[in-house]
């Protein structure tokens, strides 16, 4: 970030510290610039690992021009400024935790598969351009095994669907590696080409009406539309930091929103507390509901509509996507219904923006503590856990 006679101007791929040459335009009241040249470059500054990175512009990562611990600092103060500007708080936030791995961490790649000149080719949008996709050769946030299975899935591609362009995800789990392809109505030979992935346990297509169609399954017992995290190693951490900081509070109740497939509602279940698993995916909620014990119990509905319907309670964790919760629910987290108390709140966010604009929305609130962890190295994103405390 720049500023231009008290214009805030923002641009890509250069450094805190950097001494830089950029043209800019004006938009909605802020900069957009692109580097022309570097004068004098930061002492932050590192040589990116991957070839795409300034070749052909790739927008998966958009830090690996930094040092990593500068990219930390850089994550910290996007959680600082957003408390600062949007919840009107400002907050004490600690280092981010570190990624157990900076590098070959992710254990899913999602790419855009476009067919131009006779043959498919798989790959990211530029950060540039959006609308142009570059053809993926290595990705080194990745775990090698998953880029080696999109070698083999674009080695079979003569069996793919017609189409103009598809989207496909490889995923690692354990040993084994699964493939979802989307974007199609139908796909005739997806069994042969489920034949020609041999180190594929899982390959499922998905309808233009959203359908799911198993090829090759040997994952029966997992909801095929569950969220999972893409760094296992530091989502591990992160879970247990927040299960660690539930139990802490002593609740006898907890209500879970968000929950997903239970990963969080059975380890508290498993220690005598109450858990009510909110969440809208039929199959994760059902998945859920199979893992957890009476009291506890799974519920499959909006967290808005059913979280007054389920307290009190002594603890609700907030697990939501990247928009956040809706207003909803921080109106009845303000005011419980029938003058139950104000839960505490564990919030997990992966959109500080979000996660204060949530915080703004109860005054009745307090901050006690904010953390940081590193989920995505290379990237800008980053992901908190927000404990509040209701004032009495």
């Amino acid at each position: 970030m720049a500023r231009v006679d008290g214009l805030v101007v923002f641009v890509p791929r250069t450094a805190p510290g950097d001494e830089a040459e950029f043209t800019y335009v004006k938009k909605d009241r802020l900069g957009h610039g692109r580097l022309l040249r570097l004068v004098e470059p930061s002492t932050d500054r590192v040589a990116p690992r991957c070839r795409h990175y300034d070749r052909d512009r790739c927008g998966g990562c958009q830090v690996q021009h930094l040092a990593y611990d500068a990219q930390r600092e850089a994550k910290r103060q996007v959680v600082v400024d957003a408390f600062a500007r949007i919840a009107k708080r400002p907050v004490d936030v600690p280092p981010v935790v570190a990624s157990p791995a900076e590098w070959e961490y992710r254990n899913k790649l999602t790419l855009t598969m476009r067919h131009e000149g006779g043959r498919w080719f798989a790959g990211l949008h530029r950060w540039d351009d959006a609308n142009r996709v570059f053809s993926l050769e290595e990705c080194p946030i990745t775990h090698p095994r998953v880029v080696a299975g999109w070698h083999d899935v674009m080695a079979a591609q003569a069996l793919l669907p017609k189409a103009p362009e598809l989207r496909g995800a490889v995923r690692l789990a354990g040993e084994s590696l699964a493939f979802v392809l989307e974007g199609v109505s139908s796909w005739p030979r997806a069994h042969d080409f489920a034949q020609r992935l041999a180190s594929f346990s899982v390959v499922r297509w998905i309808d233009v009406e959203g359908r799911h169609h198993e090829v090759v399954d040997v994952e029966p017992d997992r909801p095929a539309a569950s969220f999972e995290q893409v760094n296992p190693a530091m989502a591990a951490r992160l879970h247990a930091d927040v299960v660690a900081m539930v139990r802490a509070l002593e609740p006898r109740v907890v209500i879970d929103a968000y929950a997903g497939a239970g990963d969080t509602s059975v380890p508290l279940a498993e220690a005598g507390i109450r858990v009510t698993a909110i969440e809208l995916d039929p199959e994760a909620a059902t998945h859920a509901a199979r893992r957890l014990v009476a009291p506890s119990t799974s519920v499959c509905a909006r967290v808005e509509e059913a979280l007054a319907l389920h307290l009190p309670a002594d603890v609700v964790i907030l697990n939501p996507p990247r928009a956040g919760v809706d207003a909803r629910v921080c109106a009845t987290l303000e005011s419980p219904p029938a003058g139950a108390p104000r839960p505490h709140v564990v919030y997990v966010s992966c959109n500080p923006a979000t996660l204060a604009r949530d915080v703004a929305r109860l005054p009745s609130y307090r901050v006690v503590q904010v953390q940081p962890y590193d989920m995505f190295p290379q990237t800008a994103h980053v992901e908190s856990v927000c404990l509040l405390a209701p004032e009495n």
